[in-house]
This record gives C-alpha cells, structure tokens and sequence, in this order.
C-alpha cells in the first residue's frame, strides 16, 4: 500500500516524497497545539482524532485534546480555559457557527493562531471573515457531500423520504441539506414527507423515527435520510424494533459497525472520509507557526461515498490506524519539503482514494 501511495502522489502530484527528497529544515519540537471538538462518541470524532495523533507524532507535536460535551456553553467556555492556558495553537471543530464565532473572537483577542476543521464558522472565509489570528478553516465541499446524498436515495429508487438533521443554525448542515434538496428537486416522484432539525445523537435519530414510523404508514414512507452515523444508527434501530423492513437508511460518516451494516444490507448508504481534515488542519497550522503563510484559506475534502460495492476496500484502507506513514505526512509539510501542495493533495486523495489504499 505504501508503495503504491507514494508512487502516485509523485506522479500525481510532482511531490517529492523519499530519502533526500525531503529538505530538513528548522523544524520546532516544542509546539503545544490544542484541540476542541465533541466527545468521542461518533465516527467522525473517533476517526478525527485517530489520524491528528498521527500526524501530531509525525511532526513532534504536543497535542492536546478538549471536548465540549456536545453543549454550545460547554465549547466556549472550554475555548476560554484552552486560551487562557497558552498554547501556540488551536485545532476546533465548532459545535455550531455562532460558537465558531465566538471561538474565533478570542483566538483574535489573545492573538493565537487557530484554524477551525469540519464545520464551518462562516459561509466563505476569504468574504465573510475578517481577522488574522483565525487563520483558515479547512472543511469538506457542503455543496457535493449533499449533492451525494440526493443521488443515492434517487438511485436506490426511493420516493418518500423523511429526514433528521442537525439543528437550524450548523452552517455546514444547512449547506449540506441545501445540496440535497438541490437534487431532490430535480425529481417530480421523489417526495420529502416530513423533517426534523435537532441534535444529533442516537436519542434523538430513535426518537424522530419513531415518530415518522407512528406518523407513515406502509407504503407512505420508503427511507430517512439521517445526517450523522450515530444518530443514523438510532433510526436504524427504531425501525428495526418496529419490523419495519420497508424503510431504508442513507446515512454519513462510517465506523466499522456501519461498514458492516452497510456490508450485510442493514444500510443503503453512507458517506464518509471527511475526519481527515483535523490532520490536514494540523498540518496547516504546524506550518502557519513555523512562519509559512496560509496558501489557501479554505481547502475542501470531497467525501467519498461508500455502497455495498466498494465498502470492503473503503473500511479495511480508512478504518485501520494510520492512513499515511510520518514521511508522507511530513512531506506534505511546508517545514519539511518546500514543494509541498497540501490543498492539491487534499483535492487528489479525496477524489482518487481507491488508487492510494489497494
């Protein structure tokens, strides 16, 4: 695998990968960069972090972990206790946009560096953010990852969908349902039945299929459409309780149990790939603080859908430790090779992931 991912990343990429290849540099090995984000309780955090360990590692970084016990308090306050301590940067995945925002005013007011991964804290960095200290926000494309969506559930046929998304309010949801609903549009016998805006959690994902299952009867309703592996998983397990094998599940984010329901049928369809940008977010800074400027403010991962078709290769390449060796990860690093592109590399891997993992 290694081989073949470095043999394509040159190819692909022009980057010089091996041996001397690799300029050394002034690397600093005293960095103390934080990280604020959700608790460990969904794929997407669990993978996250997963690969920020890796790369902190592979660059000699002190990284530092915080949750925010899913509470928009809980995140600024956390912010708050992290700045107050001093660290040379920050890693955080807003709860909300408003909580980026607030997140970002105190990175400004204290003057540390700080880039925002997976959900947004504005729209459009370069028109819609002004400051210096919050520096990027390295993100997945909305627009496509939705657009993704619609399409599965048009080509697996179905025709009367409900949904259960994340609260108003969550930039990046809105803008992923918005790219569902895009698609959704350009099909007259697609019908969306019923919505639900709120927390995502497992509780939450049960409790609104319950109520869609009382609400629809046979027939009336042929798939939810849940945004979140965890609250995904709660539906699933509504309507498994209720025998309701007439309703299917399209879902995001992929952990090995929804690999595996994806595997056996129990799950038409998931969408995943994203919780590399905490790593790509890291890099980023690790960069910004050794005086490299910003090349690009907002990079976007394209996620990559997984069917039953090509969930085997998907689970045992992404799901399975490190995804990159330290000198891949360091080769994408301004401090260690001057030729480094992370956003190409960002755009080419998420675009061609198959090709990097056989």
């Amino acid at each position: 695998m290694k081989n073949t991912f470095i043999a394509l990343v040159a190819a692909t990429m022009m980057l010089p990968l091996a041996g001397g290849a690799l300029v050394a540099s002034e690397a600093r090995t005293d960095l103390v960069i934080a990280d604020l984000g959700q608790p460990e309780t969904n794929p997407w955090v669990i993978n996250r972090h997963r690969f920020e360990r890796c790369v902190a590692e592979a660059l000699n970084v002190d990284l530092r972990e915080f949750d925010d016990q899913n509470s928009e308090e809980q995140h600024v306050s956390q912010a708050e206790s992290i700045i107050a301590s001093q660290p040379h940067g920050l890693i955080f995945n807003p709860l909300t946009s408003p909580a980026g925002i607030q997140v970002a005013r105190l990175l400004e007011a204290n003057a540390i560096p700080g880039v925002a991964v997976g959900r947004l804290v504005v729209s459009n960095y370069e028109t819609d953010y002004q400051g210096e200290h919050f520096i990027a926000q390295v993100t997945q494309n909305n627009t496509t990852w939705g657009e993704a969506i619609g399409q599965a559930v048009v080509d697996l046929g179905h025709k009367n969908v409900a949904m259960i998304w994340n609260q108003k309010g969550v930039t990046s949801a809105e803008e992923i349902w918005a790219g569902v609903q895009s698609v959704l549009d350009q099909h007259d016998d697609v019908t969306l039945i019923a919505e639900a805006w709120d927390r995502l959690n497992r509780e939450n994902g049960q409790k609104y299929a319950e109520q869609f299952i009382a609400r629809f009867a046979p027939g009336e309703i042929d798939a939810m459409i849940v945004l979140g592996a965890v609250a995904g998983l709660g539906s699933q397990f509504a309507i498994d309780q209720a025998g309701r094998d007439d309703i299917a599940v399209v879902t995001t984010d992929i952990d090995e149990q929804v690999a595996e329901f994806i595997k056996t049928g129990k799950l038409a369809f998931s969408i995943g790939g994203h919780w590399m940008v905490g790593g790509f977010g890291l890099i980023q800074l690790y960069d910004y603080l050794h005086g490299h400027p910003v090349e690009n403010t907002q990079p976007l991962f394209s996620l990559i859908p997984v069917t039953a078709v090509n969930v085997e290769t998907y689970a045992s390449g992404l799901l399975n430790g490190c995804i990159l060796s330290d000198e891949d990860i360091r080769s994408l690093s301004r401090v260690h090779n001057p030729d480094a592109d992370l956003p190409g590399f960002i755009d080419n891997f998420s675009k061609n992931w198959e090709e990097f993992v056989q």
